[in-house]
């Protein structure tokens, strides 16, 4: 029976045995399969089954929108695969900022301004830091040089560090937290010393961390403290970390809050015990967030088997370290970028390696001793993104793998092989700052500096990035009976296995080469966003599932910084920016302006039977929804409404309309 004659209920079943990606492809193949992505019972089934725990699927438990919010979450996903983001624009001019949880906090001539760009917010909350400082901190009335270090955003709570020098250098640093919805000026802490300081917090519980704690090996450890933001009071007790972590956030150590618990998870731990017995573990705990959560402190022991020193050189300068959700199976993992020389090989690789952080069978003990018990990890989805840590999470720690058994003892579907300089250009780490992974995408970005010239002013930045998906079951049955010609067990053999499963896309740019010549006025004009005139130099910045902000500029004190915004989501749309109406050959996939032929997908991703012109308008009509859709507000943004109460009766706040309103306009995608 042809598919189009299926009934419901047996769409229904065959949709379930589908990946998203899939469906969505078969989707485009006929109009009769619009449905799939517009019936409220489908769409809620695939979110459902699906990505259950995606920020789409929560939001569409409270709006009912299913259908909407399921065409945003391939939309989203799609748009990271196919590195070809929905909106571009410059958001601020800044000498100090930082961006959390889909809001940007910028500062700039003493003032803070707070604008929530994943709520496509057209006005900001400003704060006068002058006034602040004056009423919650004492020492600070009269003094004209001091330092604002912004430190994290979380929930409508603002953290940061306030600095000036005294002659004797007694409490001159303080940790400020506020509230500016409200107005209120929650606590205000001395800190000494502020060594690697962080801040973490829900809408319960605050807490911060300096890694400043020398032990008797000459080892740093870590101290964290804690603040119960509802009774409004400092915790009695603070947490000494027993063990050795790294030090440097988002590289060797991160630290979340996820589903009521504090997580911390590293991937160095004492030097000597690695070097002598050439074998790294990952090193983590977690507490729950109460009052008495320092005592229940759960550690696993055996701690995760990570890799083994003898499978080649690191160059550690490219760690990435991220915790993550899976949108898939709601598992708490961590990702961690390496460039290796695996095996002695001549180029070396960045790999991506994913692990499961699992505290199921793990019992908290109220003595700070180590908990026991191991856990048993269910075998990996058919598509990888919700996929058990790998076989050696369960081995004793006294018998971790060897070089030859560790690839063994990996899942391939947790080990996503990134580029090298045998595939692609590799670019020096200086000319990356910027490197991200996507894990529901399973995608490698960075924002890069890809000059034209070697004129040291000459600047163009740059995204670029691959994907993997999985072969089709044929594809993947025909390749998986391929016998290997390499060893079990080496490097080759194991890369084998990965190949077997996934097709791996080749590394895309963007904008491409094509429109770096500036002969079309839509690449020039999108250059001159990406590159805004007169900030060269010092690139950096942060992103997160939705989204990403990079900045450049000068990297002397009080030098301003422009602050580009990158958005994968569509919608996501920032008032008066402009559609884009340049040449189409942007980027692998085009750009979708107004006589954009092809929906928003990675042309690479659709099948044959479905490319062409003429089928790709027929598909463009059916899908006329390109258009942003309507933004919902998130958990952790800023209710504006609320604030423009309060900010009337606080001298220190105010409601202002967005400065990126009176920049040059960037450009937006969407049909």
């Amino acid at each position: 029976m042809p598919t189009v004659n299926l009934p419901y209920e047996l769409v229904s079943y065959v949709v379930d045995g589908l990946d998203l990606v899939d469906v969505w492809h078969w989707s485009l193949t006929c109009k009769r399969f619009q449905f799939l992505f517009r019936e409220a019972r489908i769409a809620k089934q695939l979110l459902e089954t699906k990505a259950p725990y995606s920020f789409e699927a929560r939001n569409a438990h409270s709006s009912e929108h299913y259908a909407r919010e399921l065409r945003r979450l391939i939309k989203r996903q799609e748009a990271v695969a196919s590195v070809s983001p929905y909106l571009v624009r410059t958001v601020a001019h800044a000498e100090t900022w930082m961006y959390e949880n889909g809001v940007l906090l910028y500062i700039r001539s003493r003032v803070l301004r707070i604008l929530n760009l994943h709520a496509s917010e057209d006005c900001e909350i400003v704060v006068n830091l002058r006034e602040l400082l004056n009423k919650a901190i004492e020492e600070s009335r009269g003094v004209r040089k001091y330092k604002v270090k912004l430190l994290y955003y979380a929930d409508g709570f603002v953290s940061c560090l306030y600095t000036h020098a005294t002659h004797d250098w007694e409490h001159s640093r303080w940790l400020l937290v506020f509230h500016p919805q409200t107005g209120r000026i929650v606590t205000v802490r001395p800190v000494e010393p502020t060594a690697k300081l962080f801040v973490r917090n829900n809408h319960r519980f605050l807490y911060y961390g300096t890694a400043s704690e020398i032990g008797h090996d000459f080892y740093l450890y870590w101290k964290i403290f804690g603040f119960d933001l509802e009774s409004g009071a400092w915790l009695d007790d603070d947490l000494e970390v027993p063990e050795v972590m790294g030090t440097d956030v988002g590289t060797t150590i991160c630290f979340e809050i996820v589903d009521g618990y504090f997580y911390a998870i590293s991937n160095q731990a004492a030097l000597e015990v690695e070097e002598v017995e050439w074998k790294s573990f990952y090193t983590y705990f977690r507490f729950p967030l109460q009052r008495d959560g320092f005592a229940r402190l759960e550690r696993r022991d055996p701690e995760i088997w990570r890799r083994s020193h003898l499978e080649g050189v690191i160059d550690d300068r490219w760690y990435l370290l991220r915790m993550f959700q899976d949108e898939g199976t709601g598992q708490l993992k961590v990702v961690e970028s390496r460039k290796e020389w695996l095996s002695r090989r001549v180029s070396p690789r960045r790999t991506y390696y994913t692990t499961v952080v699992d505290f199921q069978d793990v019992s908290a003990r109220t003595d700070n001793s180590n908990a026991s018990g191991g856990s048993s990890d269910s075998d990996s989805s058919r598509d990888g993104s919700s996929g058990s840590s790998p076989g050696a999470v369960d081995e004793d720690k006294a018998q971790p793998p060897g070089p030859l058994q560790a690839c063994s003892s990996r899942n391939p579907h947790q080990v996503h092989p990134g580029d090298d300089s045998s595939t692609s250009i590799m670019f020096p780490v200086g000319q990356s700052p910027i490197r991200a992974y996507y894990a529901s995408s399973q995608t490698f970005i960075d924002v890069v500096n890809d000059p034209r010239s070697y004129d040291p002013t000459d600047q163009r930045i740059r995204i670029r990035g691959s994907s993997r998906r999985l072969w089709n079951p044929d594809e993947r049955e025909r390749r998986q009976r391929l016998p290997s010609v390499y060893e079990p067990g080496t490097q080759d053999w194991f890369d084998d296995q990965v190949n077997a499963l996934y097709r791996h896309e080749e590394v895309i740019t963007w904008p491409t080469d094509q429109g770096s010549s500036g002969s079309d006025a839509g690449f020039a004009a999108l250059d001159e966003v990406l590159n805004p005139k007169g900030f060269i130099g010092n690139l950096h910045g942060c992103w997160d599932e939705r989204s990403m902000v990079f900045a450049t500029g000068s990297s002397a004190p009080g030098g301003l910084n422009a602050l580009v915004f990158v958005s994968w989501d569509p919608s996501i749309y920032l008032t008066g920016t402009m559609a884009y109406t340049g040449n189409r050959g942007l980027g692998a996939s085009c750009p979708r302006t107004n006589d954009s032929p092809s929906p928003k997908l990675h042309t690479r991703a659709l099948s044959s039977s479905y490319q062409g012109g003429g089928k790709n308008k027929d598909i463009a009509k059916r899908y006329p929804d390109n258009l942003p859709e309507s933004t919902p507000r998130l958990d952790r943004g800023i209710d504006l409404k609320s604030c423009h109460k309060v900010a009337n009766g606080v001298s220190w706040v105010t409601l202002e309309s967005a400065l990126y309103r009176e920049l040059p306009s960037g450009f937006h995608f969407a049909r």
